[in-house]
């Protein structure tokens, strides 16, 4: 499997500021008080706050509360011609492929991604281009570098609560894994939520090693984005998933509304934001659905920063991030690489977050697998 650093998918990619696009990638906090280990923390000026996605159009410069945030819009480009898609120099006349990717708000307020780089392998090696960047190595079907693209613009910030023990854990470790594969003529997301430790509830009550959370898409073909473009159609957040307090919840046409979109801290891009609650890291929506589910105490959620003077060290964007590719082909297996050692993307065993053990948290292969938006 191919390994690249951020800084080699940025000139892969050909991304003016510095957001990491590709395989399983390796780094530190680049930012943000006591960030874990893999995490980068936020730095953007608006980045406190819930900013909704509201009603940004295609071409324009609107993001959720971040006038500057979002970049042109033009069908499929984003002027970041600098890139190549790092395939050998043009032969027989035809020109060199040059990849071009940006995230941008439609004109409905969707979420959408633009790219040049079609999705499917058999459109991708009609492309009127030198040697362009088609492999399969999961045999799904899907160009392996658009499954990058999809997967690293369309996973979410998380912007944790204030309180949350893992700021003051030297030790934690938090990472990305995901899937993404076809759905008939739709397209799906999976992106674990890895987390080295849950905390537990009532100061410590039933903490346990390893924490897979998750979050998932539906997207659809969107002709405006090029031809990889596709947009949210509907998105679904993991809450205690699979338990007598599962507070899972999906969001779909007008519900959309409801989702975060912020301007991405490197790239100044619109990118989802999700609230996970503080130690116990069960995801939502947003502030108000987060600490609305319950106020019983030792159930009651806690979202958000609040009250700091520095709300955005409290954003994480993992470093630490890798597709996993699909079950029968694998891209990534064992998560060594991804700071959780003897755990594995595709076994039945629990996740425990690199810490060993036993009764640690759900399969990372469940949460890539099971299909939120069936049935």
């Amino acid at each position: 499997m191919m390994r690249l650093s951020r800084a080699e998918m940025l000139l892969l990619l050909g991304l003016a500021a510095a957001a990491g696009c590709g395989g399983a990638t390796a780094g530190s906090a680049s930012a943000g008080t006591g960030a874990p280990t893999g995490s980068s923390g936020g730095g953007s000026e608006g980045s406190s706050g819930e900013s909704t996605s509201g009603g940004g159009s295609e071409g324009s410069e609107s993001t959720s509360g971040e006038s500057e945030g979002t970049r042109g819009e033009s069908e499929g480009t984003s002027g970041e011609s600098e890139g190549t898609s790092g395939e050998s120099e043009s032969s027989g006349g035809a020109a060199p492929f040059v990849l071009e990717v940006h995230t941008g708000l439609r004109e409905d307020g969707r979420l959408a991604l633009f790219c040049n780089l079609p999705m499917r392998v058999e459109d991708c090696l009609a492309l009127a281009a030198s040697a362009p960047p088609c492999e399969d190595l999961d045999l799904d079907g899907l160009v392996d570098l658009w499954e990058d693209v999809a997967l690293e613009r369309l996973r979410p910030l998380r912007r944790m609560d204030e309180e949350e023990a893992l700021f003051q854990d030297p030790e934690a470790v938090v990472a990305d894994v995901g899937r993404v594969a076809a759905a008939g003529e739709r397209f799906r997301v999976f992106v674990m939520l890895g987390y080295s430790k849950d905390y537990g509830s009532c100061g410590g009550f039933t903490s346990h090693n390893g924490d897979s959370e998750r979050v998932a898409l539906d997207l659809e073909v969107f002709q405006g984005g090029g031809a990889g473009g596709v947009a949210v159609r509907a998105a679904y957040t993991a809450a205690h998933e699979g338990t007598v307090s599962d507070k899972g919840a999906i969001y779909s046409g007008a519900g959309l509304k409801e989702l975060v979109i912020d301007a991405d801290p490197w790239t100044r891009e619109p990118r989802w934001v999700v609230f996970p609650s503080a130690d116990k890291h069960a995801t939502y929506a947003s502030v108000a659905i987060c600490e609305a589910v319950s106020w019983l105490p030792c159930f009651d959620e806690d979202c958000g920063p609040d009250g700091v003077n520095d709300p955005e060290s409290y954003d994480l964007l993992p470093e630490l991030w890798g597709n996993a590719g699909e079950l029968a082909a694998p891209r990534i297996s064992d998560l060594a690489e991804l700071g959780f050692p003897g755990d594995d993307a595709w076994t039945d065993a629990d996740f425990c977050g690199g810490l060993g053990g036993t009764g640690c948290s759900s399969p990372v292969r469940a949460k890539l697998l099971v299909d939120p938006f069936e049935g």
